[in-house]
């Protein structure tokens, strides 16, 4: 009884609230003679446009009225407005402060007196015409009630011109011939097709296209200005005819002049705000086709040979000369690169180039430090110290050493441990080389980023309780590099981890209090593992954004495949110690719709699978798979979902892992105000052993899968501070797996009023960064 009085004082107090805040009326503040100006409504009332049409004039056209009505908090009250008539009421005393702070959030008002109808019919007349509408009808209405106006525009699309023929006439003096050829050349790559609506922004689309190939083709100095596409809408039955021409009367000489390069100067160690001239090149050294100048002892010259795109006597293209600049950034070296071109009085045209880098500090010493904290009474603690050499052996070789350590402690109510205290320690280091190494082999890339040959080894002490004490040593080679930027690839041909688990007690008498069996592995993991990265938001942001990563990787050796050792047989060792044999993939599909400047619509698909065989039965803990935590299951405690219908609630496992995971995640995302968000999410998964296993009954993988799905739902709040984001998620689980078949969903026991469900079954999680 006393949790449904619990819950409706909840709902009372959550509704009084809302009531007392919409109270804040703003309109007692308006002037007479005003009313307060609420926005506009599109109304397309006509099918001449597709559907898909309509509703994109909708969007563009509700954007370009003015002005731009004041804005609600969480789409109810305009608390800015509020805060601004309240803050420039005469006050005095402590309130002071006060008024101060809320004229700081305040927003003027936005009165209809503002409104220009027929400004705004115009603007809105003239985008239609630029999508093709050559004959719109926009009529303007507004609508009064108390003293708030809005603005209703009614809008008749009528036909949408399409284009009926594209012509090329470049050809027409003497002067521009050579142009007039290159052009003819790429004609057919032409962004404007016969039957396509006319579009003004694919018309300046068409101009860049043509002015960015004859880029690649030496003309420096030619700008998608000097070229003219007239339309001729006479031609009958809504259709265009669309003509390209070059502007020989306003196109000067240089524009249609090819270029070549002469001569290429590097300065490496530039200072923005340097006296001397720029184009000192007393002390600059030649080598392999360029000058690089100043304090050159600071820089190998061989450094720019694979950054550098441009050599003496090549055809200026402007894709050579974005792919230097891009290199010379990716190389992580310099923190400004800049260049210019300087125009040289040969007998054919050419340049010289100059590239002005200015380095980082070359050595460097950064703390890193952060806490973390759960509503199960987890409290934890890291911190890392690193020492980074960013031109390591004078070739912008990176060289980084960190030493990093931490804590993770939980306590009950009454000070005892409820779970083993977890104390971690260790060292990382490793050096990237700015090229591919690869023996007896001369690899090149012609990517506009630079490729990464790294070297890597690290060691790690965790302690987790009294009795154990877990070292990893890992070693690691290859290389990463970016196809363009979306694609990344991670090539280790080498990955070597030694792992040993010992106990603190040598007479061997300790009375465990947890179960450490599933996760405890004595050996080697090797074996290659390579990854690919494709992200469509690292170039532009658009209305639907796709992530995919896929890494593999498999651990063995010849021996394991050719004798086929089995599980229970004696086992194969390297230098006396076991070594794992599995194959494994892991694929992260994620999905990101910008469903308005304020709301997005992102998702997660997590799937794992690892197979172990020869003389392994389970894949090493260190390469298994877990559900739960912050960026997981944000319903469940970390690391405590499954395997399977498993339950692992009262036993004595520390975590529980396995080797197949399937995860979803989708959330709702919103800016409330300012720099605070909001989200409303769900999430499903868990994980599999791929053999069975009589300490986990019901965990390995079967048919039945999708029936042992656990689920959560959950709100969250986040704080975009810029430079982080402070994320704060709170879940309760809906769906137990391993409840009985009929009894997993839970919705019917949710009592958020009752304080022994909430401990039992929401979690705060708090974190840095979005979970996905």
């Amino acid at each position: 009884m006393r949790s449904k009085k619990n819950s409706r004082w909840l709902i009372s107090g959550w509704l009084w609230c809302i009531l007392l805040f919409a109270s804040c009326s703003v309109t007692k503040y308006i002037p007479e003679g005003e009313t307060l100006y609420t926005g506009s409504t599109i109304r397309i009332n006509d099918r001449m446009a597709s559907k898909q049409e309509r509703e994109f004039l909708k969007t563009d056209l509700g954007g370009a009225v003015r002005p731009v009505p004041n804005k609600k908090l969480l789409g109810l009250v305009r608390f800015k407005l509020w805060a601004h008539y309240v803050s420039t009421k005469d006050s005095t005393g402590k309130s002071k402060k006060l008024l101060r702070w809320l004229n700081k959030k305040g927003e003027p008002p936005v009165y209809f007196s503002a409104f220009n109808p027929n400004h705004n019919r115009n603007v809105l007349a003239n985008r239609m015409y630029n999508r093709g509408f050559f004959k719109p009808q926009v009529t303007v209405t507004t609508k009064t009630k108390g003293k708030k106006t809005e603005a209703f525009f009614d809008i008749v699309t009528n036909d949408q011109y399409k284009i009926r023929n594209v012509l090329f006439k470049t050809d027409t003096f003497t002067l521009t011939r050579d142009l007039a050829r290159d052009i003819d050349t790429i004609k057919d790559e032409t962004l404007l097709t016969k039957g396509q609506p006319y579009n003004l922004d694919l018309i300046k689309g068409e101009r860049e296209r043509i002015d960015k190939k004859l880029k690649e083709r030496g003309y420096f100095y030619f700008k998608p200005d000097y070229l003219l596409i007239s339309v001729d809408s006479t031609v009958g039955d809504h259709q265009v005819d669309l003509k390209v021409l070059i502007k020989t009367d306003e196109m000067p000489d240089e524009a249609v002049k090819i270029f070549h390069i002469k001569d290429v100067y590097i300065y490496p160690n530039y200072q923005l705000n340097a006296r001397k001239a720029d184009t000192n090149r007393k002390d600059a050294v030649f080598y392999k086709g360029f000058y690089v100048a100043e304090h050159t002892q600071d820089f190998k010259p061989s450094v720019f040979t694979n950054a550098m795109k441009f050599s003496p006597g090549d055809l200026y293209s402007r894709g050579d000369q974005d792919a230097s600049l891009s290199r010379l950034v990716s190389l992580g070296t310099f923190k400004f690169v800049k260049n210019r071109f300087e125009e040289v009085d040969t007998t054919i045209p050419a340049l010289n180039v100059f590239y002005y880098l200015t380095p980082f500090q070359k050595k460097s010493l950064r703390l890193e430090a952060g806490a973390n904290t759960q509503n199960d009474s987890r409290v934890g603690s890291k911190v890392s110290v690193s020492w980074r050499n960013r031109n390591a052996f004078r070739g912008a070789e990176l060289f980084q050493f960190k030493v990093f350590g931490g804590f993770e402690l939980q306590y009950a109510s009454n000070g005892q441990n409820t779970t083993p205290n977890t104390y971690q320690a260790g060292i990382e280091t490793s050096v990237s080389f700015p090229r591919f190494m690869v023996p007896f082999i001369n690899v090149n890339s012609s990517s506009y980023y630079m490729p990464h040959t790294v070297i890597k080894a690290g060691y790690t002490l965790e302690t987790q309780s009294q009795p154990l004490r877990v070292h990893t040593a890992k070693a690691a080679f290859g290389y990463d590099w970016k196809e363009d930027v979306r694609k990344q690839h991670q090539l280790y041909p080498i990955n070597v981890y030694f792992v040993r688990t010992d106990t603190v007690d040598n007479g061997g008498n300790f009375d465990y209090t947890y179960n450490y069996s599933n996760i405890d592995f004595n050996g080697f993991v090797i074996g290659p593992s390579y990854e690919f990265t494709y992200n469509s938001q690292a170039q532009t942001v658009r209305k639907n954004n796709f992530y995919f990563d896929g890494l593999t990787d498999f651990s063995g050796t010849l021996g394991g495949f050719t004798n086929r050792a089995q599980y229970g047989d004696e086992p194969k060792k390297i230098v006396n110690s076991e070594f794992a044999e599995y194959v494994r993939a892991q694929l992260d599909f994620r999905y990101y719709n910008n469903l308005d400047n304020k709301t997005s619509w992102a998702s997660r698909l997590l799937i794992g699978a690892g197979r172990p065989y020869g003389q392994s039965y389970q894949l090493p803990n260190v390469k298994q798979f877990f559900a739960g935590g912050s960026s997981s299951l944000r319903g469940f405690r970390s690391r405590m979902v499954g395997p399977g219908t498993f339950n692992s609630e009262g036993t004595d496992y520390i975590q529980m892992v396995g080797d197949l995971k399937l995860e979803f995640s989708t959330e709702l995302r919103r800016t409330l105000f300012s720099f605070v968000k909001g989200a409303i999410f769900f999430d499903a998964g868990n994980v599999w052993l791929y053999n069975k296993n009589p300490n986990f009954p019901g965990g390995e993988f079967t048919k039945d899968f999708y029936k042992q799905l656990a689920a959560d739902v959950g709100l969250g709040l986040r704080f975009d501070f810029k430079i982080l984001i402070l994320r704060f998620d709170w879940g309760m689980p809906v769906r137990k797996p391993w409840m009985p078949e009929g009894e997993r969903w839970v919705f019917n026991q949710i009592d958020l009023g009752d304080p022994d469900w909430r401990k039992d079954n929401m979690l705060l999680n708090i974190g840095i960064g979005y979970p996905f």
